[in-house]
């Protein structure tokens, strides 16, 4: 039995995202709000969730699929291209979002900037578009960030979850097809899973070698 669980069963909201701890909960739904209006900023190792809550959040903020603007950190080169990022006519933004939107979205993966100029345009950016841009970013290198741009943003490190964490999200997706698990080897294979390497991304395809035996 061939499944790609990862693709099938990823959550789809932030009602089904699967949360460590109680803090990341508490401030992701003060996001999806759309109360909070500063910058935020995702950081923790690998398969810890933080692109997906990036997509995730702007739609539960506009309660259905929202436009985003996204790129990887990497592709920009200059401080024009931070600038172009978050668009040069700033009344515009103002008063127009796109599509009606509550925010413009810029997502921003990846973030590891080291170029004074380029992290000087940015926290100008967020000063001027406060309000009307909410700005997400994703980095592995959290140290490296500039203290800056930290101060002006919420703050969120995720961790990769407990085995015990996952196993009713696992369950789902056996139930899901119908099949029928014992829950202590499932949660064994979970265990073992997360001591070789905590990695969310790791359940799911310890998941699918499982339907295969199937």
């Amino acid at each position: 039995m061939y499944i790609n669980t990862a693709k099938k069963y990823a959550p789809k909201s932030i009602s089904d995202f699967i949360y460590q701890s109680s803090d990341a909960d508490e401030v992701i739904n003060a996001y999806a709000s759309g109360v909070i209006e500063r910058p935020l900023i995702f950081h923790g190792s690998n398969g810890t969730g933080k692109s997906l809550l990036q997509r995730l959040i702007p739609n539960a903020i506009e309660k259905r699929e929202a436009s985003l603007h996204v790129v990887k950190c990497a592709d920009l080169k200059s401080a024009d291209d931070i600038h172009d990022l978050y668009g040069r006519n700033k009344r515009f933004n103002r008063t127009f979002t796109i599509n009606e939107q509550r925010f413009n979205y810029i997502i921003i993966e990846e973030f590891l900037m080291t170029n004074k100029k380029m992290i000087d345009a940015l926290k100008i950016e967020l000063d001027e578009t406060l309000g009307t841009d909410l700005t997400i970013i994703s980095t592995n290198r959290f140290d490296k960030i500039d203290y800056g741009i930290v101060s002006r943003s919420e703050v969120l490190g995720l961790l990769p979850c407990e085995p015990h964490v996952f196993f009713p999200h696992a369950k789902k997706m056996f139930e899901g097809e119908g099949v029928e698990v014992d829950d202590a080897q499932l949660l064994k294979c979970l265990e073992v899973t997360h001591a070789l390497k905590a990695d969310n991304r790791k359940y799911y395809s310890a998941i699918d070698a499982m339907f295969r035996k199937i």
